[in-house]
């Protein structure tokens, strides 16, 4: 059975329908609040709109919350590599004043779904879009990448960390989840 597309009697709902192995439907919404259900390959369309209607409130609820994000803008190539001098800069003057330990290496990406990453040697890929944030917040990601340079999880001992040089990490995590990262 192909994927298909159709809109709920009750609610109006555009629904999206993706049909693969699977046992249990499920609903998800993408960034724009666009809603998919993912279904069992013999589903019955009538089922699948039950299943979305009966989980309208989430839905409206969700698309409700992503209504207030902020969307950051696609970043082509020669954006790419301005932004990645700016940011190289930025984080080579930070590290002179830092104490802990530094990078091997730092490299800026366009990310579409992470603000950045720690390898096991020691490099740190920060996202291009860590520009488009409040600089408190670019700080903030960068004490957390840089504290996996101490634990590569996410424990007790890492969050430590973190908050060794940046006491309101949570407050700064939460405002990191406004942004969505759009995917070209």
């Amino acid at each position: 059975m192909k994927d298909i597309s159709f809109t709920t009697s009750e609610h109006q709902i555009p629904v999206n329908v993706v049909f693969g192995k699977r046992v249990r439907l499920k609903i998800q919404l993408d960034d724009d609040g666009r809603v998919f259900a993912f279904a069992p390959m013999r589903t019955r369309i009538p089922d699948i709109e039950r299943f979305v209607e009966a989980n309208y409130e989430w839905i409206f609820a969700q698309q409700k919350k992503l209504s207030t994000k902020i969307r950051l803008p696609c970043v082509d190539e020669v954006e790419q590599r301005r932004r990645s001098r700016i940011i190289k800069t930025i984080v080579r003057e930070w590290l002179t004043h830092y104490d802990g330990k530094k990078p091997q290496s730092i490299f800026v990406r366009n990310m579409t779904s992470r603000w950045g990453s720690c390898s096991s040697k020691g490099n740190i890929s920060l996202n291009v879009h860590l520009l488009d944030v409040e600089p408190e917040l670019f700080e903030y990601f960068l004490i957390h990448e840089l504290s996996h340079l101490y634990h590569m999880n996410h424990s007790k001992d890492f969050w430590n960390q973190v908050s060794k040089y940046c006491p309101d990490y949570k407050v700064k995590r939460q405002m990191l989840r406004k942004y969505i990262i759009s995917k070209a």
